[in-house]
């Protein structure tokens, strides 16, 4: 049998209620004086989770995102020669408008060609998120997806 899963969502707590919490209770003055987060995977300025008043989310939030998982995720035929498994993170961002933008797979965590392939087009096949919001516009955010691939 061969199985195609999610191991954990690491959207820095999108799905936490702690770190929502935690979030919230961050002073507007802290947030002003947190510089945008960037690097080279996210094509340019985009906030960190922990930066916005509100986070974004999969549509119908994490019960969407399983039911989503459930009806797409499909362990890659190319893989099962190599009987390839492991999790892979995909790194991300969710535009203002919603959409997934720069979803690759850092080289420190890449673990098999074609899986690592094969979640990155998960992660950009996935439909338009409800965007974050910082002071009432929305606005990008860096996020992260690992899903776990197990040949059996």
């Amino acid at each position: 049998m061969i199985i195609a899963m999610t191991a954990m969502f690491l959207l820095a707590g999108t799905f936490t209620a702690n770190a929502q919490t935690e979030a919230k209770n961050q002073s507007s003055a802290q947030k002003q004086s947190t510089p945008l987060a960037t690097g080279r995977w996210d094509g340019g300025e985009a906030y960190t989770p922990e930066q916005v008043d509100q986070r974004a989310m999969f549509p119908g939030g994490q019960e969407g995102m399983m039911s989503y998982m459930m009806q797409n995720m499909k362990y890659p035929k190319e893989a099962e020669k190599d009987k390839a498994r492991g999790t892979v993170v995909v790194h991300f961002v969710v535009e203002a408008d919603g959409s997934i933008s720069n979803a690759h797979v850092p080289d420190s965590l890449k673990v098999h060609p074609v899986l690592d392939a094969a979640a990155v087009q998960f992660v950009k096949a996935m439909p338009k998120w409800k965007p974050a919001r910082l002071k009432g516009k929305t606005v990008r955010q860096r996020a992260s997806h690992a899903i776990s691939y197990r040949y059996q």
